[in-house]
């Protein structure tokens, strides 16, 4: 897990507590191109990964109503089919730390990057979106 997905975990992680709400984390593989026995590998690797990242620092929080998903597949369909059936508040999630036409994406995404673009427009429920301006260190002026 990077820096950013810290500091937005963090937030959320509040906003869970303050809240008394529910806290779902969704970690998507994107399209992996693998047969199925390295997928449920890859699946469990990452929940193992996100658990040891988050799981204890929750668990401190006193939060003890969580979940972690993780899948393959387009990750912005799948995060709003899971926020769907779920019957989720509200999707927070961070945008693209990289600048699109570096990674060759196309340049018409903007600065959140495809996949927030693509929540943005078929969640099922209200996206909040942290920017990594709110990182220390990465604030301009």
């Amino acid at each position: 897990m990077t820096e950013y997905c810290d500091h937005i975990f963090n937030h959320t992680l509040k906003l869970a507590k303050d809240n008394e709400a529910s806290l779902w984390i969704y970690y998507g593989l994107g399209r992996l191109k693998l047969n199925q026995e390295q997928v449920t590998e890859a699946i469990k690797d990452a929940e193992a990964r996100v658990a040891d990242a988050y799981v204890e620092r929750i668990k401190a929080k006193g939060l003890t109503d969580y979940k972690i998903n993780v899948s393959d597949g387009d990750v912005a369909s799948e995060m709003t089919k899971l926020a769907r059936n779920a019957g989720v508040d509200v999707m927070i999630m961070g945008t693209s730390t990289h600048a699109p036409i570096s990674i060759g994406e196309d340049i018409n995404v903007g600065p959140l990057g495809p996949v927030v673009s693509e929540t943005i427009l078929w969640a099922p429920c209200p996206v909040l979106v942290i920017p990594p301006s709110l990182i220390p260190g990465l604030a301009r002026g």
